[in-house]
């Protein structure tokens, strides 16, 4: 029988966006952006990366532009983004919504453009400059980061993105204040040193880490930027952390009730952490 935890991972798997769609509107916003002196713009994110989960996830891109373009402060880039892109009658709205700027169709799916200021190269991997907390810039290497979080997947039969998809379910549902890139690396060097996964251990063990670690800076895996935060403020840490500890308090609770054999109990608390679709144990 498989576990419930599993039977939900295997149902937050994204289907891929209608390509022509996303491409006529990577071309409206692309050509918006000229007046912002962007010059390239790349898929950056979880739908192309494989991580995103289903409704919450939109299509993110980053918006390259040298360094010698990049203003002192990461909320003028946005400013400029978020007026290029207003004019357009194919867009319904558009705000910031740092590190990006979130740009909603009258239909999904929706976009996210990173402004992106190019810093250099590492191993062979663009680095860039990108908005972070109070309004600074931070290193940002998305093409070396997801290839890390690849590898682990790939070593660990394919479980490792499921389960970052799980914790990211976990957050969206609760409102959780916490950075989905923090989860992916986390949870990528959390499993460098696993040997399999195993959901219903695993999610527990990684929220009990990040408690322990009080959601500290990390140090990033590959050492190519500097230390990745969780949270944008220390409000959001806060509130984070006690999300995490409900969390643990309620699959406490559900492991017991399925020890019980207690189905209804079992979802209950599940359904707490990650809403109504997760699916009803057939015990």
């Amino acid at each position: 029988m498989t576990h419930p935890l599993a039977v939900f991972a295997g149902s937050l798997t994204t289907p891929a966006p209608d390509r022509t769609i996303v491409a006529d509107r990577r071309e409206i916003v692309s050509g918006l952006l000229v007046s912002a002196g962007v010059w390239k713009m790349f898929e950056s994110g979880s739908f192309s990366h494989g991580t995103a989960v289903p409704v919450h996830s939109d299509v993110d891109y980053m918006a390259r532009t040298d360094l010698d373009r990049k203003p002192t402060l990461p909320t003028t880039a946005l400013r400029r983004v978020r007026e290029a892109l207003e004019p357009s009658p194919s867009v319904r709205s558009v705000r910031v919504s740092s590190p990006a700027v979130k740009v909603e169709f009258w239909s999904p799916p929706h976009f996210e453009i990173a402004p992106a200021f190019f810093q250099g190269v590492s191993g062979g991997d663009d680095v860039f400059h990108i908005a972070g907390p109070n309004d600074e810039w931070v290193l940002s290497a998305p093409a070396a980061h997801n290839r890390y979080v690849t590898a682990q997947n790939d070593r660990l039969g394919k479980k490792a993105k499921p389960l970052v998809r799980l914790l990211k379910a976990w957050k969206y549902h609760t409102g959780a204040p916490i950075s989905s890139t923090y989860l992916e690396l986390s949870t990528a060097k959390y499993l460098s040193t696993e040997a399999s996964v195993l959901y219903s251990v695993d999610v527990p063990a990684m929220l009990r880490r990040m408690i322990d670690a009080e959601l500290a800076p990390m140090n990033d895996p590959l050492g190519i930027v500097e230390r990745i935060r969780a949270c944008s403020s220390e409000e959001n840490r806060l509130a984070a952390l006690d999300g995490m500890r409900r969390a643990l308090t309620s699959l406490a609770k559900a492991d017991e009730a399925e020890t019980a054999g207690n189905a209804g109990i079992y979802w209950s608390h599940m359904a707490d952490l990650f809403g109504y679709g997760f699916p009803y144990p057939n015990w």
